[in-house]
């Protein structure tokens, strides 16, 4: 695997979800971002979870039960995913990258449900990644794909490699469902960088969900 591969892949995928629907830019990044990592940890990779929903297996499978909906089929199965995945290893409220908080989630799924296409739309570049290792960093090129979003000029949160063994605390301050939205691409990135942390052993990156309510007493 090459730095070109992953981001290609990114492009890709990022292109393939234009066009068959999706027309928000975070939504586009998020959801290629996710579909990514998803192909990174599936069965014939990284193995970090027991999936093969992103592989060429899995598309002929879902084709058979689903193919008038396969893609979207395809994505929202992806998703479940990686959330199960982070979920298992993650404390409740907390951010991560399949997990931005209800209100994200809930406009990204009713996008999700609009997407529109054919069946020989597939992903393939996302098929054709083939990971035996990983290189520290490997999410740098998904990052730098994304970055031109972030406002302001201040770095990403700074990285703690803090919490329990199947999971990294970035930071102990966490957001407000508010705050992700005015802060999203910044923490996309952030959370990006973690998994770029992860080659041999997956360890979640992950935010706390700080509740409305605690912010505004603060």
């Amino acid at each position: 695997m090459t730095s070109a591969d992953v981001a290609d892949a990114f492009i890709s995928t990022r292109k393939t979800l234009e066009e068959a629907g999706i027309d928000d830019d975070f939504f586009l990044d998020l959801v290629a971002s996710r579909l990514l990592v998803e192909r990174v940890g599936e069965s014939s990779n990284q193995d970090w979870w027991e999936s093969r929903v992103l592989s060429e297996t899995g598309r002929t499978r879902l084709s058979e039960v689903t193919p008038k909906t396969q893609l979207k089929s395809r994505v929202t199965l992806a998703l479940k995913v990686g959330r199960k995945a982070e979920s298992d290893r993650l404390p409740e409220d907390s951010i991560s990258l399949f997990s931005f908080g209800p209100q994200i989630e809930s406009r990204l799924t009713a996008a999700i449900e609009e997407l529109e296409s054919d069946d020989s739309t597939t992903l393939e570049a996302l098929e054709d990644l083939s990971l035996p290792s990983l290189k520290e960093g490997w999410t740098d090129v998904i990052i730098t794909e994304t970055a031109s979003n972030i406002s302001g000029t201040e770095s990403l949160d700074t990285w703690q490699d803090s919490g329990t063994g199947e999971s990294s605390l970035i930071d102990d301050c966490g957001y407000t469902q508010d705050e992700i939205d005015l802060e999203k691409w910044r923490i996309l990135a952030t959370l990006l960088q973690g998994y770029g942390q992860c080659t041999d052993t997956l360890r979640v990156p992950c935010f706390p969900l700080e509740s409305e309510l605690k912010s505004e007493n603060a």
